[in-house]
């Protein structure tokens, strides 16, 4: 089973609140094995942005990580 097909299937028709609840709960639930669900989500959005976007998504990241 690919995991990308099936979290982006998942999610495809949500409306924007499903989607931050999904990814709240998985944050909340602090289970690793639903993580790469995350990474699909971000890869999806990554691909899709701009340089521009993507530098503004740098930012956040940075100041999530110091």
């Amino acid at each position: 089973m690919d995991i990308k097909k099936a979290v982006l299937n998942n999610l495809k028709g949500r409306t924007k609140e499903e989607i931050k609840g999904f990814i709240q709960q998985v944050i909340d639930s602090k289970e690793e094995n639903a993580i790469p669900g995350l990474g699909v989500i971000f890869e999806a959005m990554w691909e899709k942005m701009t340089n521009e976007e993507k530098d503004s998504m740098m930012n956040l990241i940075m100041r999530g990580v110091s």
